[in-house]
């Protein structure tokens, strides 16, 4: 076998995946979350999907070998596995699973699933197709969406595989971008017995933070007075003067929800992140859907008012004092660095509406 370099930085400790039945049968109770370890093979920089669990470092057996060029099979009569560190690597082909119903629970509570994917609807019938590209597939869009759906928190999860490269950091992203009056959460859940088959699986869940509730307090009589207004275009001019009200333009200047809307004398300073932020915040207590877009150096708005998605950028009108960036169907000069990830965040929080 030829001499491979196999080099891991800042003195990790690898575990490799080569775990049977019985180790799913010990009930162990595992906690992971990506790792932001640097990896090299022969002096050159690689990518794995790796996870930290235990302070150690995990990575697929199957991505070493894929990488360093070595055999790695998988019997499932006898439940093991193969290394031939004189083949090459050679991809398996799997049959996809059929859909399953709800992961099972065992009385003693541990959680167990038996697919890829899991949700109760296809509901990504009901969107455009044309947003499903790349990471931004069917089974995410129906992992997130059955969330939304269930709405309160506490519901069982639904659950996807996000299993390539950058994807991870991909879907990280959109979820946070969904971030309003509720944060919506990807973990692995601490009863799951059988996360060493379902390496790349996460569940997606919905909470309202402590942190928040003073500020959904605070609110109360501004989303009083919208719900008495008629229209969407109404809602979201008010909820924007409101908001400027609160805020003053400094784009060196930090602010968050808790600190935004709390009693406080004069205007908070805040950059355009704090108020792209605020703003969606708003949107969502008042049932407006709304989410961030961001270029290189700006953050705003997309809201879906009276039957469109619409731009608003509150800090550029506070900052001029006018309402040029109100309501607007296109925003020039604005570069959204994630236009897939904008397009499918519209058809995950109002189904059909790019068609």
């Amino acid at each position: 076998m030829k001499q491979r370099l196999f080099t891991l930085f800042t003195g990790m400790v690898l575990g490799m995946m080569l775990l049977s039945g019985g180790y799913a049968a010990a009930n162990t109770i595992l906690t992971a979350s990506p790792t932001s370890q640097t990896f090299y093979v022969n002096g050159q920089q690689v990518q794995f999907e790796a996870y930290e669990i235990h302070g150690n470092n995990f990575v697929k057996l199957r991505d070493i070998g894929k990488i360093v060029d070595f055999g790695v099979t998988y019997d499932g009569a006898t439940n093991t596995v193969h290394i031939a560190p004189d083949s090459h690597y050679i991809e398996e082909v799997t049959t996809p699973a059929p859909a399953t119903p709800a992961p099972s629970v065992t009385p003693a509570g541990s959680y167990t699933i038996s697919t890829d994917h899991w949700s109760r609807e296809d509901f990504s019938q009901q969107a455009n197709p044309a947003v499903f590209t790349g990471v931004y597939d069917r089974a995410l869009y129906n992992t997130i969406r059955q969330t939304l759906v269930d709405g309160a928190p506490g519901n069982a999860p639904a659950y996807t595989m996000v299993a390539k490269g950058n994807d991870y950091s991909a879907v990280k992203k959109v979820l946070g971008r969904m971030n309003n009056t509720t944060w919506l959460e990807h973990y692995v859940p601490k009863d799951f017995t059988n996360y060493w088959q379902y390496l790349d699986y996460f569940a997606v869940t919905i909470n309202v933070p402590e942190q928040y509730k003073a500020a959904l307090d605070f609110i109360q009589p501004a989303i009083t007075q919208v719900g008495q207004l008629g229209s969407d275009r109404a809602k979201v001019e008010y909820l924007h003067d409101y908001l400027c009200s609160l805020l003053t333009y400094d784009v060196k200047a930090v602010a968050v929800i808790p600190q935004i809307f709390v009693p406080h004398s004069g205007e908070l300073k805040g950059a355009c992140g704090a108020y792209a932020s605020a703003f969606s915040f708003l949107c969502d207590a008042a049932n407006i859907p709304c989410f961030m877009v961001s270029s290189s150096d700006h953050t705003w708005n997309l809201v879906y008012a009276d039957g469109r998605w619409l731009y608003v950028d509150v800090s550029a009108d506070d900052l001029r004092q006018n309402k040029d960036a109100l309501l607007l169907e296109s925003y020039p000069r604005h570069t959204d660095i994630a236009p897939e990830a904008t397009a499918f965040l519209k058809e995950l929080l109002v189904p059909g509406s790019t068609k």
